[in-house]
């Protein structure tokens, strides 16, 4: 039996799993692993899973089973669960090929535990570009945080629209090789934007950290704001805060619990522990994100 945890960063839910690849007889049975906790329609269903050790180093898969250097959300979630083993407020944790500086960030008033996330310098693409075999309308801006993204300011939030884009980009290997995550962004005002990702690997997701960071780091390259205005990012899924301080973006946001179990190699789940607590507050405070969108105008799930 596996221990495991599911956690969320705005209701990016990833499970962090006490193991290494390494740990897997071979590579198939790891993400077969990894695809069966992350399969919706079986007994428990996720975004992701970040492996981790002792050193701690980490291993980021997608649903699909798919390897990606990093994930935000996922970072944050297993940033506090390193913080609560070592007893600490501030740690390094290697994911990928880069160290991420994880820290305890402030308790909302709900009682919503935060983690601070600090990125090393983001890379610019191309900006503002035209990629017609996406939308011949919208022009897209490139940047690695170290994730692939692509960024788009359109006029409106269509689901279905992002949806198609993301397709494209996953099945079109000769124009995008490495796959890309898919951003649109809606400036509200300039302090608050509406950020909405369809991640590589995972598809569209109530939110995605890295997403959120790349769409503010262009939000500042294209002159919106100054990259030390702190700006909050609203999605589907919740709220989180990016400053940039020469281009290193640092995110904030919860990192809340969901559940602690035991698994077996079918995957099935024994031995579960619930924080219902930590559900209740992070309830109270997604209902503002609530409020927030429906006054700016914005429905997550629209066409």
């Amino acid at each position: 039996m596996t221990e495991i945890l599911k956690a969320h960063g705005s209701r990016n839910d990833i499970f962090v799993v006490p193991l290494s690849p390494a740990d897997f007889p071979v590579d198939a049975d790891l993400r077969k692993f990894v695809r069966t906790l992350c399969d919706r329609s079986g007994p428990l269903g996720g975004d992701g899973v970040y492996f981790y050790d002792d050193v701690p180093r980490a291993w980021f898969f997608n649903p699909d089973g798919s390897s990606a250097e990093f994930c935000g959300n996922g970072m944050r979630c297993l940033g506090r669960v390193v913080l609560d083993l070592r007893g600490t407020d501030r740690a390094m944790v290697q994911s990928g090929a880069m160290s991420y500086t994880v820290s305890e960030g402030p308790v909302t008033p709900e009682g919503v535990r935060q983690i601070r996330l600090e990125h090393p310098r983001v890379e610019f693409g191309s900006l503002g570009a035209r990629i017609t075999e996406l939308d011949p309308a919208l022009t897209f801006s490139a940047v690695s945080v170290p994730n692939p993204h692509l960024i788009a300011f359109p006029d409106r939030y269509a689901e279905s629209a992002l949806v198609a884009m993301g397709q494209i980009i996953a099945s079109r290997r000769d124009l995008f090789p490495a796959g890309a995550n898919l951003s649109v962004l809606l400036p509200v005002d300039p302090g608050e934007i509406f950020v909405r990702t369809y991640e590589r690997g995972a598809g569209l997701t109530a939110s995605c950290g890295s997403g959120m960071v790349a769409a503010r780091a262009v939000y500042s390259r294209l002159g919106h704001v100054p990259q030390d205005k702190p700006v909050t990012i609203h999605n589907s899924g919740g709220v989180a805060e990016v400053t940039l301080h020469d281009w290193r973006p640092i995110l904030q946001g919860n990192a809340t619990y969901v559940y602690r179990a035991d698994v077996g190699p079918s995957g099935r789940p024994s031995a579960v522990e619930y924080f219902e607590d930590e559900a209740r507050a992070y309830d109270a405070l997604e209902r503002q994100n609530q409020q927030w969108l429906k006054s700016a105008g914005i429905d997550p799930a629209a066409d």
